[in-house]
């Protein structure tokens, strides 16, 4: 049972925060079959699909004296796969200004994306649903299916992107998680929204808010970021944690989420 963090400080909570979003992409990994390589310099894994997300690098901490030369022969090797691949940049990565590095290199920046969190205890007693909304747990190969297809049109990811999730769930089945949990939002009997919760590092990670462009503006977001937060509460869980784009920023900001640092996504084509 993994230690439940409770403490604000900003050290812990920046910890706890980059430790989730790791883990939770490492998890990713492992779900579309892809090989862990957790050395002292880096953390990234290797699926082989061609899909940025599905290849990617969660950490990196060279140490201060390392050479541009060991930085060159470290992207050589990881290039060399020739498939899309991510890497995250958060506040503990060393150097600093890698990111300037990668797109030196090639590498595309995505939009940052500020880490948030909130304290559990000051959310809402009770989850008040939009009218006609249900919100369901996935627990099987087809719920999973249809969450996959409602988050990529939500989030506007690429349609191949969803093609090789569907074939990676239809090759291998749901695995039931402990630390995932899938949210689904239907609207009349129609799937609109998701969400997903992964609790890791000791606190609970929201990932995956998206709702289907012709049902915004109507709180099913903030119905879908609202209720994996009460169960994590329930389930013990005192500090929520997501990194917001920049659709969602003022809607977290409005449940009580603050900024504590920033995230970075460069992106690499597979091409060399």
């Amino acid at each position: 049972m993994q230690e439940i963090v409770d403490d604000f400080s900003l050290s812990t909570l920046l910890r706890a925060m980059e430790t989730n979003v790791q883990e939770a992409w490492v998890c990713l990994g492992r779900g579309l079959g892809a090989e862990i390589h957790n050395e002292p310099e880096l953390l990234w894994f290797l699926s082989g699909i061609p899909f940025h997300l599905a290849n990617g690098i969660v950490r990196a901490h060279f140490s201060p004296d390392s050479e541009e030369e060991i930085l060159n022969e470290r992207l050589k090797q990881l290039t060399s796969y020739g498939v899309p691949m991510a890497w995250l940049i958060g506040p503990s990565t060393r150097p600093s200004d890698l990111g300037s590095y990668l797109e030196r290199h090639g590498w595309s920046p995505d939009d940052e994306a500020p880490g948030m969190a909130l304290d559990l205890h000051r959310l809402d007693e009770h989850l008040s649903l939009p009218p006609r909304l249900i919100i369901e747990h996935v627990n099987d190969e087809e719920m999973l299916k249809t969450w996959l297809r409602v988050m990529v049109v939500g989030s506007e990811l690429p349609e191949e992107g969803l093609a090789l999730l569907l074939d990676v769930v239809t090759r291998c089945g749901f695995k039931h998680d402990t630390a995932v949990h899938y949210y689904l939002g239907m609207l009349d009997g129609r799937p609109v929204a998701t969400s997903l919760l992964y609790t890791g590092g000791g606190v609970a990670g929201i990932y995956n808010v998206a709702t289907v462009p012709e049902a915004r503006r109507q709180g099913i977001g903030s119905a879908l970021t609202l209720a994996p937060l009460l169960d994590a509460r329930a389930w013990g869980y005192r500090i929520g944690i997501l990194q917001s784009t920049a659709m969602g920023l003022n809607l977290y900001r409005r449940l009580g989420f603050k900024e504590y640092c920033t995230f970075y996504a460069y992106f690499w084509s597979g091409e060399q």
